[in-house]
């Protein structure tokens, strides 16, 4: 038997882990993540599935720990290759059966729900869903039975002593499953960097309820669309202040409606309004649920900030609340959606000013106590960039377990797990795959927008005779992201008589479908750009005969 590591190991998101014996196999979660280089234009990331593909296992199932996107996103594009059976709780599938529904698919989904505590079958694995807290309501952990032992599967988690549901962190079943032997741990590694214990989620509504309290006009707040714990919080605090609540953003308003149909959001008619009926409220009777806090451009928190929103504007006397933390990579753009909220006369409240946000991932005491709960024989840490993983070994052999039983595993990496112990197995196909609406594609796209970006383009344009392979007319050089004038720089007059000198230099007659002509044209060109400027853009020769 053996565990298979397809995302979300050695770099955040894109969580994918297959576990198979005997030619059958369940996957866990399959997610999805987004650039870093959203100037690009690329659409999202999703994990490789060639192995899956290739390797002829039967897919017995997937099981859904939460629904965030980077473990849920990708989940169409294994259904369009594997269609079988997908479990997850019933805020998880709610949120899928949304991103399903976007996907479009043909074909018929099999969801079935699943709760805290349930055991289900799948081929030779029986599975047992375990509560855990985290920033999304009913997340799970999986105790997975095989013929080699009990694997635990932490999913993301914390250990909240007072979440804002009332249900708490399993730690009883934990516990049970320690005492009765577990083979190995798979555990979040994402917070290991920070000591002592993540903060309670039910910890912000004090400081939410001071925010709302100093707003002399409206209240804003933007957070991840899928963390209903948050959203319940600030529909609570309005309510205190005789505030109603309209949410801004599809996605959000979508996620509210979810959280009112799953019975996440239980509150009297009328207390979520549109941003039609909003605009007959007095500013200190309105809060706002806003997306984009991540400062995502056309989200309805950059809209304020750049004062274009449709139907609200900022003023004075509001407060707006970005309370989430600031993705690496996101802080430049972040930066400058609260510098025009400020100029819009916003008071702006981040975590960096007030503590406005709590992770959703267990710090360093917590995770000990998952060890310390569960006593496995052996640890693999997921969820996590490689210095996360790494730190997670060594808290792993502090807490107890040796070192030659703790595996620090990449995507593509594989353990072998029998019933005397583990050891490393073969690589397989691994990786990440560009997505473009329903089209993936290898990540050489990611490289020639690159390049398209940092040296531009050039279309050479080139006439001749279809008699006499003279040239009539050309060559005419059109830039894009080169250099300014399209044609009438110096640079350009250079390059073009570049290439008439190397045309001149091969000699003619010249024909449309020689690839020395086109060759010739692009290496003159992009030589010469190389030489003067350090570029070398994309050239696009065009040889046309008449």
């Amino acid at each position: 038997m053996r565990i298979v590591a397809l995302g979300g190991l050695g770099e955040i998101g894109l969580n994918l882990m297959a576990v198979e014996c005997a030619g059958r196999a369940i996957v866990i979660d399959c997610g999805m993540m987004f650039p870093d280089e959203p100037a690009l234009g690329i659409g999202a990331y999703v994990p490789r599935m060639t192995w899956l593909e290739q390797s002829h296992l039967t897919i017995e199932a997937v099981v859904l720990t939460h629904a965030h996107e980077d473990h849920i996103g990708a989940l169409a594009h294994l259904l369009r290759r594997f269609n079988v059976p997908v479990y997850g709780t019933d805020v998880t599938l709610a949120f899928t059966r949304r991103r399903l529904a976007e996907s479009e698919l043909d074909e018929k989904i099999d969801l079935r729900t699943i709760a805290p505590r349930d055991v289900f079958a799948a081929g030779p694995f029986t599975i047992e869903a375990i509560r855990v807290t985290h920033s999304t309501p009913n997340s799970i952990a999986l105790a997975i039975r095989t013929p080699a032992g009990i694997i635990i599967h932490s999913g993301d988690f914390k250990i909240d002593d007072a979440p804002v549901d009332g249900e708490m962190f399993d730690r009883e079943r934990f516990a049970q499953l320690g005492a009765e032997g577990v083979a190995l741990l798979m555990s979040d590694s994402t917070n290991v960097e920070r000591p002592g214990r993540s903060g309670s989620e039910s910890s912000l509504k004090p400081i939410l309820r001071e925010l709302t309290s100093r707003a002399r006009g409206r209240f804003f707040l933007s957070a991840f669309s899928s963390h209903l714990h948050r959203i319940r919080q600030v529909v609570e605090v309005s309510r205190e202040f005789g505030r109603r609540v309209a949410p801004l953003g599809r996605r959000i308003a979508e996620s509210v409606r979810l959280g009112m149909e799953i019975g996440q959001l239980n509150f009297p008619p009328g207390m979520f309004v549109t941003p039609d009926e909003a605009e007959f409220l007095e500013p200190h009777r309105l809060s706002y649920l806003a997306s984009g806090s991540q400062g995502e451009p056309m989200s309805a928190l950059a809209k304020l900030g750049a004062d274009s929103h449709p139907r609200v504007r900022i003023e004075h006397g509001d407060v707006v609340v970005l309370s989430s933390r600031f993705i690496p990579g996101n802080e430049r753009t972040i930066n400058t959606l609260v510098n025009r909220l400020y100029r819009q006369g916003a008071e702006v409240v981040y975590d960096a000013v007030a503590p406005v946000h709590v992770s959703g991932h267990a710090s360093q005491d917590e995770l000990a106590e998952l060890i310390t709960l569960t006593r496995p024989k052996n640890f693999i840490p997921i969820h996590g960039e490689y210095r996360h993983l790494s730190r997670h070994v060594s808290l792993a052999i502090a807490a107890g377990i040796p070192e030659q039983n703790c595996f620090l595993l990449e995507d593509g990496d594989s353990i072998v797990l029998n019933g005397t112990g583990a050891r490393r197995g073969a690589r397989v196909d691994a990786g990440r795959v560009i997505v473009e609406g329903v089209d993936a594609g290898d990540m050489s796209l990611l490289g020639e927008r690159r390049m398209l970006a940092r040296d531009g383009t050039v279309t050479a344009i080139l006439v001749v005779s279809a008699q006499t392979g003279r040239i009539l007319m050309g060559p005419d050089l059109v830039s894009r992201g080169l250099v300014s004038g399209n044609g009438t720089s110096e640079h350009m007059r250079r390059a073009t008589d570049e290439v008439r000198r190397r045309l001149g230099a091969i000699g003619g007659p010249f024909r449309a479908n020689e690839s020395r002509v086109k060759e010739e044209i692009v290496r003159a060109i992009r030589n010469y750009f190389s030489d003067e400027l350090g570029k070398r853009p994309l050239v696009i020769p065009y040889v046309t005969e008449v």
